[in-house]
């Protein structure tokens, strides 16, 4: 089964329909934007540009990634006394299958599959109502803490990319876990 949503409208300044004020959502559905440009540059370039467009994009990525998984996630469960927000087993699933394939080279076959989810998930976090704009609605107090927890996070060890068959079956199988083709891996496509 293949996940398919509209993508969220972005411009430089953000989502659309941002209110001010709302720094944290503003602060991730940004790099929500950012990364967009990134994965849209990468995926235009050829040869050594490429490489580099696509690795400043996985660097983005899984340092993103990271702040949703070690501050956001469960800043929202201990907020909520214990109980994980609803969304972030969907969103794990995700972070999981985009983690794998930040192992892959800047193909093709690569840069469709993260666009896949990538047009899947940002939506859960950044529509009105989704994980960004529940966590500033709950986040009270701690708000200003998880905007500076997110800001000053470090930037995540990237491994050198693979093209390895278990690499490319690894990938696949966490595609498939999170609800997604894995086809979309396929270099027929």
């Amino acid at each position: 089964m293949t996940l398919s949503r509209k993508m969220h409208a972005v411009n430089d300044e953000g989502p659309s329909g941002a209110r001010p004020g709302d720094r944290l959502y503003r602060l991730l559905a940004d790099e929500h934007a950012r990364l967009d440009r990134l994965l849209a540059q990468a995926s235009k370039e050829q040869g050594v540009k490429a490489a580099e467009s696509y690795q400043r994009f996985r660097e983005t990525l899984l340092r993103h990634i990271s702040i949703e998984e070690k501050i956001l996630l469960p800043a929202i469960r201990r907020i909520r006394g214990g109980v994980p927000h609803p969304l972030a087993a969907r969103l794990k699933l995700d972070h999981g299958a985009l983690a794998a394939l930040m192992m892959l080279p800047p193909l093709p076959s690569t840069f469709r599959a993260v666009r896949a989810v990538l047009d899947a998930h940002n939506p859960l976090e950044d529509a009105p109502g989704g994980l960004y704009d529940q966590c500033q609605q709950i986040a009270g107090l701690e708000l200003d803490s998880l905007i500076e927890q997110s800001r000053s996070a470090p930037q995540v060890t990237v491994s050198p990319w693979s093209y390895s068959p278990k690499v490319l079956a690894a990938a696949k199988r966490l595609l498939a876990r999170g609800g997604y083709d894995p086809s979309l891996l396929d270099d027929s496509n």
